[in-house]
């Protein structure tokens, strides 16, 4: 007997059953360890890079990769010629900051280089370098970094463009400033500088001025927050050649633009000129990478640059993930004539060969992804196992656009094709608006899909939630994936029977489920007021009644209401989410819907059937681990068996791991 069908029977046989229905008293739900998601051939997925540096940590002739991911940690990938990547190694966790990014630098100039952390609120640490490769560690040093007069750093938004929306701010400026370091060391010094670039678009020059029991000293200029609470700054704002701030790409925030968006700076030492300079990749509304020549000194000996304009990154592709491209940054390989560029995209690292044209300002040719074979995938919200007539299994994803990826096996072990295919319908490729996200350039939002069999066809239908709380119908009216293609027709956003469009708040997600008992699959919904465009704010589970189709083959829907769950409460809350998904839970043919909700709970899962006399959903006893709103139980390698699935969400590394149903212990 194999491992899969004795776990079957041992759940079938531990339940209790009354009245034709299981009971889930005696069975507990557990997530066995995860895996990272592989793709068989290409892009290596680095998680969504917020700082990448090349350092010689783990060999002095090593070209290894410091990443900062979002929302995760600080790691070291060793590698000798960024071909072959080497595993991870975790340096440390975010250490308390909401996001850390790292600069390495050399503060007292022995040739050991420790690091400069900064975060999203505009504060500076320090952290040393501890062990040796491969037992090497990131530890605190100096959190806050204290100015020499001992004030706590931290670096404001002060951008003289930025103007209020109508509605409350999404970005408040006077607690919020992503800000990336880079070193900043000119010939003549011997320890490292440092120039921040912002979330306004500006850039901060900070010399060191000492060292300290072992720790650099900086400069700062006192100032106070609105709470009155008292920082040190740096004292230098840079400015171009005629005095003027530096204002550097274009921001956006509920369709309002304005000038100096997101900077990220990298020294560049020209190997033409012999100059420092700095290019600059800058905008949240379409990134742009600026060339500042060195010109001279100010007054208090910070640099002083002139704005070459753009430059050229010839053959770069254009993937259409825009909604990381302003957590892109920069990075140099080498040194003078031989200076080459890495420029992360999402999860992604470009290498840009350096073209060593004569001039001022250099130039640059997309080279190729760092990729590889059996490589951690992109990953960032996947939903649904499609298959096609031959039997091969797709995961539907939405990111930027919805797409395939064929599901493989290798070994038992499952991986994801590289090669992704859009979903069409018949008008293109499918796209729907978002609405929560202020400074994306495009409409993109959080949505969601789930197969929906609304008419009794067997055929694989889906209902599409979407950011703005609308839903959509996508009907499969073709083999799936003929002709290389994965094309539906849309309808929406759907209707119920009186005529109103059907909003759910904003990120709706829907289950499928028959709650009447009439042997039709009608919908559960949930969703909450995400930012602003709600017209009537709040949050809940609702659900629709399928009263059959229409004449254009539609669904006919009941009007909205909202739906009672028995035996626990989910309460209201705005600004955060739900999420839902249908499923047999146990393969015995029951339909169950699994409620996981952000307030309270914290996304604790409750599985609930429909109740007998009424329309209501009632609590089987069963509690799940959490299961948040990039995260769903899917069989991703075709066993008949549930897989819990982090889909990546903002990370973009994909993990997964067995869902483990066994009898609780007596």
């Amino acid at each position: 007997m194999s491992v899969s069908h004795f776990l079957r029977v041992l759940v079938l046989a531990i339940v209790v059953c009354a009245g034709g229905q299981c009971c889930f008293a005696q069975t507990e739900f557990e997530i066995g360890p995860l895996t990272e998601l592989r793709t068989n051939e290409g892009r290596m997925s680095f998680g969504t890079i917020v700082s990448v540096d090349v350092v010689s940590w783990s060999a002095p002739d090593a070209t290894d990769l410091l990443i900062a991911r979002l929302w995760d940690g600080v790691y070291l990938y060793p590698s000798r010629d960024l071909h072959t990547i080497g595993e991870p190694i975790r340096l440390c966790d975010q250490l308390g900051h909401v996001v850390l990014m790292v600069e390495p630098v050399d503060w007292d100039g022995d040739g050991h280089q420790e690091v400069v952390g900064t975060d999203r609120q505009g504060n500076v640490s320090l952290l040393k370098r501890v062990g040796e490769f491969p037992n090497i560690r990131l530890e605190v040093a100096q959190k806050p970094l204290l100015s020499a007069d001992g004030i706590p750093f931290n670096i404001p938004f002060v951008n003289p463009k930025y103007r209020l929306s109508p509605n409350p701010e999404a970005i408040w400026p006077e607690g919020f400033n992503y800000t990336y370091p880079t070193i900043y060391r000119t010939a003549d010094k011997q320890c490292d500088g440092l120039i921040f670039g912002d979330w306004g678009g500006e850039l901060w020059y900070m010399p060191q001025v000492g060292v300290k029991e072992g720790l650099p000293e900086y400069s700062g200029q006192r100032y106070r927050k609105r709470s009155g609470q008292e920082f040190a700054r740096p004292k230098s704002l840079l400015a171009d050649e005629h005095g003027v701030t530096l204002l550097l790409g274009q921001a956006q925030e509920f369709q309002h633009r304005y000038p100096g968006g997101a900077s990220r700076p990298v020294m560049y030492r020209n190997g033409q000129t012999r100059s420092d300079d700095l290019l600059v990749l800058c905008g949240m509304v379409g990134n742009e990478f600026r060339y500042l020549q060195r010109v001279k000194s100010g007054a208090d000996g910070e640099p002083v640059f002139r704005d070459l304009g753009e430059v050229t990154i010839e053959g770069l592709p254009d993937d259409g993930y825009d909604a990381y491209n302003y957590h892109g940054v920069l990075a140099v390989i080498g040194d003078g004539e031989d200076t080459d560029l890495l420029l992360s995209r999402g999860c992604d690292l470009a290498i840009c060969r350096n073209l060593k044209v004569p001039g001022p300002k250099p130039q640059f040719r997309f080279d190729r992804w760092v990729s590889g074979r059996d490589v951690p995938t992109r990953g960032y919200n996947f939903t649904e196992v499609l298959k096609t007539p031959e039997g091969r299994r797709y995961l539907l994803e939405n990111d930027s656009q919805w797409s395939f990826r064929e599901l493989l096996v290798a070994n038992g072990v499952p991986q994801l094709s590289s090669e992704r295919s859009p979903l069409f319908d018949q008008n293109g490729i499918f796209r729907v608006d978002g609405d929560t996200d202020a400074q994306h350039l495009t409409k993109w939002g959080f949505h969601r899909a789930a197969l929906w069999d609304y008419d009794g066809s067997g055929q694989q239908h889906l209902v599409a939630g979407t950011d703005k709380g609308w839903l959509h119908l996508l009907r499969l009216e073709r083999p799936l994936g003929e002709n290389g293609r994965f094309e539906f027709r849309s309808f929406g956003p759907l209707r119920d029977s009186n005529g109103e469009v059907i909003r759910i708040h904003h990120r709706v997600v829907a289950a499928p489920i028959d709650l009447n008992h009439d042997d039709r699959l009608d919908l559960v919904l949930a969703g909450a007021t995400y930012g602003f465009g709600d017209p009537r704010p709040g949050s809940g589970i609702y659900y629709v009644l399928n009263r059959g189709e229409a004449a254009d083959h539609t669904p006919i829907l009941s009007p909205v209401a909202r739906l009672e769950t028995v035996g626990h409460v989910h309460p209201d809350f705005i600004n955060l989410h739900g999420q839902l998904q249908s499923l047999d839970l146990l393969g015995n043919g029951e339909r169950l819907v699994l409620v996981g909700t952000q307030q309270g709970d914290d996304f604790r899962t409750y599985a609930y059937r429909p109740a007998k006399d009424r329309i209501a959903l009632e609590h089987t006893g069963a509690v799940l681990p959490p299961i948040s709103i990039e995260e769903r139980l899917l069989d991703l390698n075709g066993d008949g068996q549930w897989e819990y699935i982090r889909s990546g969400g903002e990370s973009l590394i994909p993990k997964y791991g067995r869902l483990n149903i066994r009898a609780k212990a007596q």
